[in-house]
């Protein structure tokens, strides 16, 4: 806003005021995509703040998020829940691993050891692939529920990302999961921006 003064004519200046304008619109609008979305996964964000990867501590081991991990509480589904964020910046993304209790017809494909994410820039027309293991973090097997901070991502572009679990033999149970929504890496605007 501060180049539509240095502009001579006033048009110019309007042009750079009726953009900046519009780009403070689509900020506000993702803020409060990015705020619902944590409003329906609050009680996995909350849990995240008990995980710990060099105490070796996490949620599952604190009452009551240990419910999370629970077989009793976990949904059966045919392939895993969407990966919930837990933060981003412009260059790192924090997602949490989903529990997973597939329905299939193989016993031995009912015991989940493990899961992993994977991820993607968004708007390319494939959807999320076992292949996409391009950014630091994504690809690695970990215990469900554990918290992945995948690194080395474009500011200012959307990524999507999606899990995999698998059984103790290495089996990925039904494919991928369900693809999360667009997530854009900026930084959260401050609140009087808001």
């Amino acid at each position: 806003m501060s180049l539509a003064v240095a502009k001579g004519n006033s048009v110019a200046q309007k042009a750079l005021l009726l953009e900046a304008l519009d780009h403070c619109k689509k900020a506000k609008q993702n803020e409060e995509s990015m705020t619902d979305l944590a409003l329906e996964n609050a009680v996995n964000i909350s849990a995240s703040r008990h995980f710990h990867s060099y105490y070796n501590r996490s949620p599952d081991q604190v009452h009551p998020y240990n419910l999370l991990a629970k077989p009793l509480y976990i949904k059966k589904t045919p392939v895993p829940a969407t990966p919930v964020m837990i933060a981003r910046t412009s260059t790192t993304i924090t997602m949490k691993l989903p529990f997973y209790k597939p329905i299939t017809e193989y016993k031995a494909w009912r015991n989940i050891d493990t899961a992993a994410l994977y991820g993607k820039p968004s708007g390319s027309g494939v959807a999320v692939s076992l292949n996409n293991t391009d950014y630091e973090g994504t690809g690695k097997k970990c215990p469900p529920g554990h918290i992945v901070h995948v690194k080395g991502l474009i500011p200012n572009e959307k990524y999507v990302f999606a899990a995999g679990c698998y059984t103790p033999d290495g089996i990925c149970v039904n494919g991928i999961g369900e693809t999360c929504k667009e997530i854009l890496t900026v930084l959260p605007l401050s609140l009087h921006q808001i």
